[in-house]
Order: C-alpha cells, then structure tokens, then sequence
C-alpha cells in the first residue's frame, strides 16, 4: 500500500463514486420509466380486451389463430368434452363402487333386531297395513278404511 502518494485511496474514492453514481442512474431511470410502463400496460390490456372474442355463455371460446381450421377447433371443443364425461362418469362409478363396498361392510355388523323392537317395527306390511291414505284395491269396495285406535293406558298405583 503506497500510504506517502495516497493513489490507493484515490482508486477507493474512485471506484465508491462511480458504484453511488450507477445506483443513482438506474434509481432516476426506474423512477421516469414508471409513467411509460404503467401506460404500456393499460394500453396492453386494453388491446388485449377488444381482441378477445364475446363470451355469451360459460363455454370456452376459441380464437383462430395461424393455421388453425375449424374442424381442428371442434375435434380438439369435442375431445375436451369427452374427457370431461368421462372424468363425470369414472367418478360416480368410483363413489357408487365405494357405497357398495362400505355397505357390504357395515351390514354385517348391524343387529336388526335391536331396532325392530326399538321402534316396534318387524316387517313393512306392518307398516303399511293401516296406512289411511292407501287407496283401496277392489273397486267394488267403498267401505272406509278403519283407522286404528288408540289405547290410553292410566297408571296403576304402585304399592
């Protein structure tokens, strides 16, 4: 280090003024460059909205571009959706298969005849066999349907 010429901190100064004077070059050019950028862009999506074709429903509208035809756009509009009924299609399969095989599952384990007594109900002839808004079969018949009657059971004291 030539400490007596001083040449070392001469390049230092040098070298730090030129690095402050290119950051504050880059600062002042990003700061004027923000209204034409922000101009560009506006007029950007502007163009690009008054090319984009009308959209009257929720389908993909397709834009020609190059040397695409019609028929290639309607294989590709038809292949689409066929991927999509097919995906619909897999999927109930899919749930329905998985309902089947829970269900075979559980069965087994449920005891029936714990909620036949609980809710008083063996078979559903039973249930239906006072229904009062089942309309008769014979049409012969006009007698009404007797509804069932209902028993009122009073404590007993207990002794």
């Amino acid at each position: 280090m030539n400490t007596a010429t001083g040449h070392d901190n001469i390049n230092i100064g040098k070298k730090i003024s030129d690095i402050c004077g290119s950051i504050v070059r880059t600062t002042v050019k990003f700061f004027k460059n923000i209204p034409s950028r922000v101009q560009n862009y506006i007029r950007r999506k502007i163009t690009e909205y008054k090319r984009k074709p009308k959209r009257d429903d929720v389908n993909k509208v397709y834009v020609l571009v190059g040397y695409a035809t019609k028929e290639h756009i309607d294989a590709k509009h038809n292949a689409e959706r066929n991927l999509i009924i097919l995906n619909r299609g897999l999927l109930l399969i899919i749930f329905f298969l998985l309902l089947f095989i829970s269900i075979n599952a559980i069965l087994p384990h449920i005891d029936t005849t714990q909620y036949q007594d609980m809710f008083g109900i063996s078979s559903v002839e039973e249930v239906t066999r006072n229904d009062p808004f089942s309309v008769p079969t014979a049409p012969s018949s006009t007698a009404a349907v007797q509804p069932t009657q209902n028993v009122i059971l009073e404590p007993t004291p207990s002794t």
